[in-house]
């Protein structure tokens, strides 16, 4: 792929009311249900969040192509703060977009909202898992330890972080749960590691009208330079949903997977030199208010055929958007003066002629940062007794062996 930047934003849509009518019998009738107060605040918050996070990126990788769940990161920092101080936890609270919000109802929604979209498309394959991976050298705190397993469904892991076969197990882990699209996420733990809070996700869906792979061929891409290139290019006469927003100067394309409670939404400038700044211009509102204006439309639509793979550390630009990485002092029963070292978030994204398969993984690291080292006066010395104003000496001598 060409590394100008391209903007195709993968969007999970729940519905809230009423799905869209189902036009083929043979894909399954979602189970739908109107979200709770605290659900949609989860939601709406978590897509504020993505636009914020992905105008960060933007800055970092202006000329690349990218690719990241912003869920995963968000249910990464939401486990941190359970170990985290009062104070701290209203830091990550805030960066999230969730004021007002207590850290239990925080946990709550995340739980009944995971299971909610777990329910809405039996034909999409959804994965979502979480864990915590410790040291053996500290007892992790059982409260915390209780929320995330009763909260996030997390497993637990106890390990010796100074044998290669735990680094080894972590990355197999995240490997297994993302069906083997996020290899090798973590590359060492290093010595002052003490904690990894690990989020996955993997998502596998079909188009609710596929593509024909006879008809792909290449076609020209217009480049943010304005240069044109050709790509392989699927076309079909597949149902879709086409709006124009003249506030973002865009056009925003929606496709929908299975029952159409998922969909693949598109948002192209008019002028392709304009795609580094759309994103700092969308927000939840914006985008609500363009896709509840959209038609239906069953003619001819050519998309990319095209792979990603995009990972990065996400800590500097979390700091800068108000996330603390001290405070963490419930996460162990020992008291040990801890930092967040890294959030790493490493992703996949195939879209084919039959659908799309995306998978992300964030981890955030723990780390036991440095306690002040002694001076130590622990070998032979000379020593004076002085007065410190005038600088008398009033005494001196030599120490050789203190016994």
């Amino acid at each position: 792929m060409n590394k100008n930047s391209f903007l195709i934003s993968l969007v999970l849509i729940v519905v809230l009311a009423s799905s869209c009518s189902n036009e083929n019998a043979d894909v399954p009738v979602p189970i739908t249900r109107e979200l709770s107060i605290n659900e949609a605040e989860i939601a709406s918050s978590a897509n504020n969040f993505t636009f914020d996070l992905m105008t960060g990126i933007e800055n970092e990788f202006p000329n690349e192509n990218y690719f990241i769940s912003s869920f995963s990161v968000s249910t990464a920092l939401s486990m941190v703060m359970n170990g985290a101080s009062e104070t701290a936890q209203e830091g990550f609270i805030e960066t999230l977009g969730l004021d007002g919000m207590s850290a239990l109802e925080i946990n709550e929604a995340y739980k009944s909202l995971t299971e909610y979209i777990y329910s809405l498309d039996p034909s999409v394959t959804l994965n979502v898992a979480n864990s915590n991976w410790y040291t053996d050298e500290y007892t992790i705190q059982s409260d915390f330890a209780n929320t995330l397993e009763t909260y996030y469904d997390a497993e637990i892991f106890e390990r010796d972080f100074g044998s290669p076969s735990t680094l080894n197990a972590l990355n197999e882990w995240v490997e297994k749960e993302t069906n083997g699209k996020i290899k090798n996420i973590l590359d060492a733990i290093n010595p002052d590691d003490v904690m990894f809070l690990i989020n996955t996700i993997y998502f596998k869906a079909i188009w609710t009208n596929p593509f024909d792979p006879d008809k792909t061929t290449d076609l020209p891409f217009v480049l943010s330079n304005n240069q044109t290139v050709n790509v392989p290019t699927m076309v079909g006469e597949v149902k879709h949903w086409t709006s124009y927003d003249n506030i973002l100067e865009a056009q925003v394309i929606e496709i929908p997977y299975g029952n159409e409670n998922y969909a693949f939404t598109i948002i192209m400038p008019d002028d392709p030199s304009d795609i580094n700044n759309l994103v700092s211009r969308i927000d939840v509102n914006r985008l609500n208010s363009v896709l509840t204006d959209s038609t239906t439309s069953v003619r001819d639509l050519h998309l990319p055929k095209f792979q990603l793979d995009f990972k990065t550390d996400l800590l500097a630009l979390l700091v800068d958007m108000g996330m603390p990485i001290t405070g963490l002092d419930n996460l162990f029963v020992e008291t040990l003066p801890l930092a967040i070292s890294k959030v790493i978030h490493q992703s996949f994204l195939e879209v084919n002629e039959e659908g799309s398969e995306a998978a992300a993984a964030t981890i955030v690291g723990v780390e036991a940062t440095s306690f002040p080292v002694p001076n130590k006066v622990n070998q032979p010395f000379v020593f004076l007794i002085r007065e410190r104003n005038s600088g008398t000496i009033l005494f001196s001598g030599k120490l050789l062996d203190p016994r």
